[in-house]
C-alpha cells in the first residue's frame, strides 16, 4: 500500500478512537441524566406514595367499617328469630346481596344448641354465578366450624373479631378475611358466631406502581448503555484491527523503504564517476544533473572515450523498486559489453549495432518481461558528427547562440527489451561550432505542478532556447532548468526522478 493509503487508515483509526471517546462521554452524560431524573422521581412519588397509602387505608377502614356495621345490623335480625333458625338462610342471603364485598356469611350456632337440628347447624350463605349476575346461595357448612379460628377467637374473646387471612376451602374456595360476631342470648351468654367473608384482595393494599415510570427508565437507559457499550467494544475491536493493519503497513513501509534505498544506492553507483582529467584531455565540459523522487527510479547515464569518439548512453527503466534498479544495472552493464566489443581495434562504434546488441541480450535473460528506453550515441570529437540510436527516449536537444534549442529528429524504435532482433536504425548529423547537447530523460516534462498539469516539452524547450541566445554555460544550463522545474512544481511531490546530461566541446 503507498502512503495515500497508510494516511487513509491512520484517519479511520483516529475516527474510530474518537468515536469511543464520544460514546464513553454520552454513556456518563446519560448516567447523570438518568440519576438526576430517577432522584427529582423519586422524591415525587415518594409524597405521591404516601398519599396514595393514605387514601387505601382510608378505603380500607371504610370497608370494614361497611362490612361490621351490616354485620350489627343483621344481628338483630338473628336474635328476633332465635326461636326459628330456619330463617337464618334468609337473613345470611340478605347480608351477602345487599353488600359487594362480603362473599360469605355464617351463623354458626354452639354444637347442640337446637336439639331439633343437627349437633352442627350453621347456615351459610355465598354469591353465585348465574346467567352473568351473582345471586345468594345457601346451605349448611359441610365441616366442622368449631375448629376453625375464625369461630374459635371471637367465642373465647367474647368480642368482635378480624381473622387472619385463610383460605376458605369448605366454603367458597376463596382467600378471604372473616369478621366475627358472638351471638348473645337473654341471659347474656355466647350461643354462636354470626360471620361475614371479605375477599383477601379487598381489605390488601393495591399493588404499588409508584416506581413503574423509573422501571421503564431503568429499562431503557440499560438498554441504551448496554448498545453502547457494545459499540465501544466494536469500536475497540476495529481499533486494534486497525492498529495491527498499520502496524503491519509500517513495517512493510520499512521494508520498501530499505529496498528503496537499495534501489537508490545501485542507481548511485551504476551513474559514472567524473573524470576532469579524461574530459579535459578530450576538450569536453561533461555535467550532469539528477533530482531525485521520494520513490526511487531506475534512471542511468554512461560514457566513455575510445580514440577520437564519445560513446554516451542514457536510458530509463519502468518502475520503482530494487527489481527496476537490478534490470538499470544489467541494462548498463550490457551497454559497456556491447559498445567495446564495437570498439575493437579501432572501429568506430555503430549505435544502432549497439542497442542491437543489447536487446537481443536482454530479450534472452529477460524473464521478469521488463524494458528499458534508451539513447545511444557516438559523437566524433574532431568533425563534430553525431551518430545516435533512440529506443523509446525523448529526442535530444542541441543548444547553439545562433539557432537556439532544437530538437533532434529521432526514428521511432521500440525499447530495448520487448522483441527480439529488432532491426533499429540510427541517424547522424554534423553539430555545428559552439554547440552544447542536452540529454534527459522523460522525468523532466512530465514534472507536474499541484493541479497535476506537466510542466511540458514546449516550456522545456523555451527555457533552453533562453539559455542558448545567452551562451550559458552547461552548468547554468542545467542550474536554470532545475529552478524552473522547482518553481513550476511548487508544493507537489516530485514523481519520477529528473536526469540531465550536457556535454559541450571546449
Amino acid at each position: 500500500m503507498n502512503k495515500i493509503q497508510v494516511k487513509q487508515i491512520i484517519k479511520r483509526t483516529r475516527t474510530s478512537f474518537i468515536l469511543v471517546i464520544v460514546a464513553a462521554v454520552l454513556s456518563q452524560v446519560f448516567n447523570i441524566a438518568q440519576y438526576a431524573y430517577t432522584r427529582s422521581n423519586v422524591k415525587r412519588q415518594t409524597s405521591e406514595k404516601a398519599y396514595r397509602d393514605l387514601r387505601e387505608i382510608q378505603r380500607i377502614v371504610n370497608l370494614k367499617t361497611s362490612v361490621e356495621t351490616a354485620v350489627q345490623n343483621a344481628m338483630g335480625d338473628v336474635l328476633i328469630n332465635l326461636q326459628e333458625p330456619d330463617k337464618f338462610y334468609g337473613i345470611a342471603s340478605r347480608l351477602v346481596a345487599r353488600n359487594e364485598h362480603i362473599v360469605g356469611c355464617a351463623i354458626a350456632m354452639k354444637p347442640g344448641y337446637y336439639p331439633e337440628k343437627d349437633s352442627l347447624f350453621a347456615p351459610f350463605a355465598y354469591p353465585e354465578s348465574k346467567n352473568g349476575k351473582y345471586q345468594p346461595r345457601t346451605k349448611l357448612l359441610p365441616y366442622d366450624y368449631t375448629e376453625q379460628d375464625w369461630y374459635i377467637q371471637p367465642l373465647k374473646a367474647d368480642s368482635a373479631i378480624w381473622s387472619e387471612p385463610y383460605t376458605d376451602t369448605g366454603g367458597s374456595g376463596l382467600l378471604i378475611h372473616t369478621y366475627g360476631q358472638p351471638i348473645h342470648n337473654s341471659q347474656g351468654n355466647v350461643i354462636g358466631i354470626l360471620t361475614a367473608d371479605v375477599h383477601f384482595k379487598d381489605l390488601a393494599q393495591k399493588e404499588d406502581t409508584v416506581y413503574s415510570a423509573l422501571d421503564r427508565v431503568n429499562i431503557i437507559g440499560f438498554i441504551l448503555q448496554l448498545l453502547a457499550l457494545i459499540l465501544i467494544i466494536w469500536i475497540v475491536w476495529r481499533f486494534g484491527k486497525k492498529i495491527k493493519q498499520v502496524n503491519w503497513l509500517i513495517a512493510e513501509q520499512d521494508l520498501l523503504g530499505k529496498e528503496l534505498q537499495i534501489a537508490s544506492d545501485i542507481q548511485a553507483a551504476m551513474l559514472p564517476k567524473d573524470s576532469e582529467a579524461e574530459n579535459a584531455r578530450h576538450h569536453l565540459n561533461v555535467e550532469e544533473c539528477l533530482i531525485p523522487a521520494p520513490d526511487v527510479s531506475a534512471d542511468f547515464y554512461d560514457y566513455f572515450y575510445t580514440g577520437k569518439n564519445l560513446v554516451f548512453c542514457i536510458g530509463d527503466v519502468p518502475g520503482s523498486n530494487v527489481k527496476a534498479a537490478l534490470m538499470m544495472s544489467v541494462t548498463r552493464s550490457i551497454f559497456r559489453t556491447s559498445a567495446t566489443m564495437q570498439c575493437k581495434e579501432g572501429a568506430t562504434p555503430s549505435p544502432a549495432a549497439i542497442v542491437t546488441s543489447m536487446n537481443n541480450t536482454l530479450c534472452t535473460i529477460n524473464h521478469n518481461q521488463m524494458f528499458a528506453t534508451l539513447l545511444v550515441g557516438v559523437l566524433n570529437l574532431d568533425t563534430a558528427k553525431l551518430t545516435y540510436c533512440n529506443a523509446g527516449n525523448p529526442a535530444p536537444v542541441v543548444l547553439s547562440p545562433a539557432t537556439g534549442a532544437n530538437l533532434l529528429d529521432t526514428n521511432p524504435n521500440i525499447p530495448v527489451g520487448i522483441m527480439e532482433d529488432y532491426e533499429y536504425m540510427e541517424q547522424s548529423i554534423t553539430l555545428i561550432d559552439d554547440f552544447t547537447l542536452f540529454i534527459y530523460n522523460d522525468g523532466l516534462y512530465e514534472t507536474e505542478n499541484s493541479s497535476h498539469e506537466p510542466y511540458g516539452q514546449k516550456r522545456m524547450l523555451t527555457r533552453l532556447k533562453n539559455c542558448a541566445l545567452a551562451s550559458d554555460s552547461p552548468q547554468k544550463i542545467l542550474s536554470k532548468m532545475q529552478e524552473a522545474l522547482e518553481s513550476y512544481r511548487g508544493n507537489a511531490d516530485q514523481s519520477d526522478d529528473v536526469l540531465m546530461v550536457t556535454f559541450k566541446t571546449v
